[in-house]
């Protein structure tokens, strides 16, 4: 499909709308006054009701092969709550920036999990990429000592990268069985169960017309429409084009807490940040490069 035909920029225009949405979804974080688990409960739970509107409306099951694979994919949306909380717990701790580009080395820890996964041995450039990530994150953090919030928030981060690298990674192997609509709608029940019992000040979050609003929103636009729209638009584009496009992420959300929340970027963290997202879009290309070669290979 040539890269000029109405087709292909409707879904570059598409996938740069789910970023801009994905990357404002921090912004939640912030004003939201409650604590990671009780926002990511809140979201997690209506993203439960309208999914389950959408499976009800449309007239679909959600059914397993087994009882093994429901445990499966449950036990991975215990692993999306821990990946969930511990960014919005890095955003909050510091900014949304710091967070967002903490996240941003999942793509390096995934290239070093993926062979690990297939008992093989990881390639040694994912190693230097990941010593080339945390290079920069050094140069986003000016005191590397816990009484620092940003050295915090890039604690939390790098967590919720390793945690969203292995979920990933996990759902890869159910996704050639099951519709992804359905395993996000099972991780999310998952979530749900797992942060309620700890969703402190749930009810008074929800009890606030502002705040149910902010809820509803961030889980109808920001969860289900924007993973709706994330899976529409890799139909017509390339892994290497939606993955070097994501980086975008970082910047939009950064720009975004900038007008709406003032938090000015310092000036290390722009050059931090340039190192990381140069680490994954470099790691982006070198799996399609990768990919690319195995098709070749088979087709020989």
């Amino acid at each position: 499909m040539k890269s000029s035909s109405p087709t292909f920029l409707r879904s570059v225009l598409e996938l740069n709308l789910t970023i801009l949405i994905m990357g404002n979804v921090t912004l939640f974080a912030k004003l939201l006054p409650f604590p990671a688990v009780t926002i990511i409960s809140g979201r997690a739970f209506f993203s439960v009701i309208i999914l389950g509107l959408f499976f009800w409306l449309r007239g679909k099951s959600v059914s397993y092969r087994s009882f093994k694979d429901f445990l499966f994919v449950f036990g991975i949306g215990i692993l999306f709550a821990l990946h969930w909380v511990t960014y919005f717990h890095s955003i909050q701790v510091s900014t949304v920036a710091v967070g967002m580009l903490s996240l941003f080395t999942y793509p390096v820890f995934s290239a070093i999990l993926e062979p690990l996964f297939g008992g093989k041995r990881p390639d040694p450039f994912a190693f230097f990429l990941a010593l080339f990530s945390f290079f920069g994150l050094f140069l986003i953090v000016p005191d590397l000592s816990w009484d620092n919030q940003m050295f915090q928030g890039v604690v939390w981060g790098v967590v919720s990268a390793v945690l969203y690298a292995i979920r990933n990674l996990l759902t890869k192997e159910m996704h050639v069985h099951y519709p992804s609509a359905q395993i996000l709608f099972t991780q999310l029940i998952a979530t749900t169960i797992v942060l309620l019992p700890f969703a402190d000040g749930l009810f008074v979050m929800l009890a606030e017309p502002k705040y149910l609003l902010f809820q509803v929103v961030l889980a109808g636009i920001f969860t289900s429409l924007a993973h709706t729209i994330w899976i529409r638009s890799l139909s017509n584009l390339s892994v290497t084009t939606a993955g070097t496009l994501s980086t975008l992420s970082p910047i939009y959300g950064s720009l975004a807490a900038w007008y709406f929340l003032g938090e000015v970027p310092p000036e290390r963290l722009w050059l931090g940040g340039g190192v990381i997202l140069f680490c994954a879009i470099l790691e982006v290309f070198r799996k399609q490069a990768e990919s690319g070669k195995r098709e070749k290979e088979n087709l020989t």
